[in-house]
């Protein structure tokens, strides 16, 4: 389970990584930090969708249905979250100083694809057939 859940949290890294070398911002100790505080606020989302996942399969609903209520509870907590946090790295875009203006971009991106990651992504997954979930958590039932 932990490998399927750390794939949308790595993904926004390979992004940043991405518009790093696009925008030609050097790999420096700040920069670096960077890639940290992104991963550590994207588990977030992802500890979030699980936590509701577990809490609705413990309940004894099917995989297909616990997700399908994980993804309508969660996305709207996970989506006013980011949008929270995006705004207010996006203020530091407006500074002159380099370091705190490529803070604002490289944070408010790896966010952003955080949030695609786990909302897209991480539903597919984990899919209908439950992988990496425990067997006594799933159910075989129809949706509903």
């Amino acid at each position: 389970m932990a490998l399927i859940v750390l794939i949308p949290n790595v993904i926004p890294l390979f992004f940043m990584c991405t518009v790093m070398v696009l925008a030609g911002i050097d790999l420096k100790l700040t920069t670096a930090i960077l890639f940290a505080v992104a991963f550590g606020i994207a588990v977030d989302d992802s500890i979030h969708f699980m936590s509701k996942l577990y809490g609705e399969l413990r309940s004894g609903k099917s995989m297909a249905y616990a997700v399908k209520r994980t993804f309508l509870e969660t996305g709207k907590a996970i989506s006013l979250s980011t949008l929270i946090l995006c705004s207010g790295f996006a203020l530091l875009l407006f500074s002159a100083f380099g370091v705190t203006f490529y803070t604002g971009l490289l944070i408010s991106l790896a966010l952003l694809f955080a949030w695609a990651a786990d909302l897209l992504l991480l539903p597919v997954l984990l899919g209908n057939r439950g992988y990496g979930v425990p067997e006594r958590l799933r159910k075989r039932a129809p949706i509903g």
